[in-house]
C-alpha cells in the first residue's frame, strides 16, 4: 500500500507530492531534443508513448546512424515503482538516471551547463520552469529543477488503468476464462509470481517494495534452441564485480509487455510464445548450456501450449487501456 499510494515513495524525497505543473514541465522537456548534443535526439526517441513507452527495436538506437545500444530500450511505464534503474540496476532514483543518459556518448552526449545554456535562452520554457519552481525563481533552469521535473512525468505515467486492475477494483464483473485460468497458472504451475511480484509485475520486492530483483535466466544471445549460446552482456556484474552477478539482469515489469516487443534486455526474443518456450524449458541450462550462476529453475515447466496461451492471455490484461484506444501522452 505505501508503494503504489504514493509515487514519491521512491524519489529523493519521498514525502514529496507530485505537482501538476511540474508534470506538465517534465513532460515537454521528455519531447524536447535540446536535452541533446546537436539536437538529435530527445527521451520520445527511444521511449514512445504509442509503444507503451517502449521503441519496438530490438536494440536501442544512439545518435551515430546505424550504430544500436547493447540493450534494449524497456518501457519506462511504472518506473516510479521500481527500486532501482537500468537493468544493471547501477542507478537507484529516476533523478540520477537522467544524468546517466545525458552523459553517455552514444545517447544525449552532453552535459547539463550546456543544457541549461540552451533551455535559458528560451522566455517561454523560463516561464514555465518559474511556474514550476517558484521558489527557484532567481535561478529556475539548473540541474536539479531538470532533473526533478523529467522525474515527475515518469513517475506520472503509470496507471493502472489495464482490464485486470479494473477487476480488482470491483469495476468490472468479471474476466474472460483463459484471462483467470492464466492468472492461476502465472501464480502457480508457470511460477512467473515467484519473481514477477503483484501488483507491479516487475522484481519490486514485497513487502516494503524497495529493491528490484535481478535473475539469471540463461538468456541466448540469439534464439536458437538447437545451438544455444548465452548473451555475452555481463548486465549488473558490470557493476558488480562479483560472480554471481555475471549475466544478470533487472526482472522487469509484465504491465504493457503485449505493446513492447521484442523482449529480453538484448531484444532477442521476438514474441510472448518465444518467451513462454524459453521459460518452459528451464531457461538457458535447460536448454543445455552449463551457467552455474543460474538463479531460474532449470527444470521444464511442462506447460502445454494451451496454458502457455492463458498466462499470455493474463499478461496482455495488464496492458493499460490508455495505450489500447488513445495517445494521451
Amino acid at each position: 500500500n505505501i508503494a503504489t499510494a504514493e509515487k514519491s515513495y521512491y524519489s529523493i524525497n519521498k514525502d514529496e507530492k507530485l505537482s501538476p505543473d511540474v508534470i506538465a514541465l517534465g513532460k515537454k522537456l521528455f519531447n524536447d531534443n535540446r536535452l541533446s548534443n546537436k539536437n538529435l535526439m530527445s527521451c520520445k526517441t527511444c521511449h514512445d508513448p504509442k509503444l507503451a513507452f517502449a521503441d519496438g527495436l530490438p536494440k536501442a538506437i544512439t545518435n551515430q546512424e546505424g550504430m544500436f545500444q547493447q540493450r534494449n530500450a524497456p518501457t519506462i511505464v511504472y518506473a516510479a515503482y521500481q527500486g532501482r534503474l537500468f537493468t544493471d540496476v547501477r542507478s537507484r532514483t529516476l533523478e540520477e538516471q537522467v544524468i546517466h543518459v545525458f552523459d553517455n556518448p552514444l545517447e544525449f552526449n552532453t552535459n547539463v551547463d550546456d543544457i541549461v545554456e540552451k533551455l535559458s535562452k528560451d522566455s517561454t520554457i523560463v516561464k514555465e520552469f518559474i511556474k514550476a519552481f517558484p521558489a527557484d525563481w532567481k535561478k529556475p533552469i539548473k540541474e536539479f529543477t531538470i532533473r526533478k521535473a523529467l522525474a515527475a512525468y515518469i513517475r506520472s505515467l503509470g496507471k493502472f488503468n489495464s482490464e485486470f486492475d479494473a477487476y480488482m477494483r470491483g469495476e468490472i464483473k468479471d474476466l474472460p476464462p483463459n484471462v483467470k485460468r492464466g492468472f492461476n497458472l502465472f501464480m502457480g504451475k508457470a511460477a512467473c509470481g515467484t519473481c514477477h511480484f503483484a501488483p507491479t509485475f516487475a522484481g519490486t520486492t514485497p513487502p516494503i517494495y524497495r529493491e528490484s530483483e535481478t535473475e539469471v535466466l540463461g538468456v541466448l544471445e540469439k534464439w536458437d534452441t538447437l545451438n544455444p549460446v548465452l548473451t555475452t552482456d555481463s548486465g549488473r556484474y558490470h557493476t558488480q564485480k562479483n560472480a554471481i552477478y555475471i549475466t544478470s539482469h533487472k526482472t522487469a515489469t509484465l504491465r504493457n509487455i503485449e505493446l513492447t516487443a521484442p523482449y529480453m534486455h538484448n531484444g532477442t526474443y521476438k514474441d510472448l510464445e518465444t518467451v513462454m518456450d524459453f521459460y518452459n524449458r528451464g531457461g538457458g541450462v535447460g536448454m543445455g548450456l552449463h551457467i552455474d550462476n543460474q538463479t531460474l529453475s532449470d527444470k521444464p515447466l511442462n506447460l502445454s501450449q494451451e496454458e502457455i496461451q492463458d498466462v499470455i492471455s493474463f499478461m496482455k490484461s495488464l496492458t493499460d487501456r490508455q495505450f489500447l484506444n488513445e495517445d494521451e501522452y
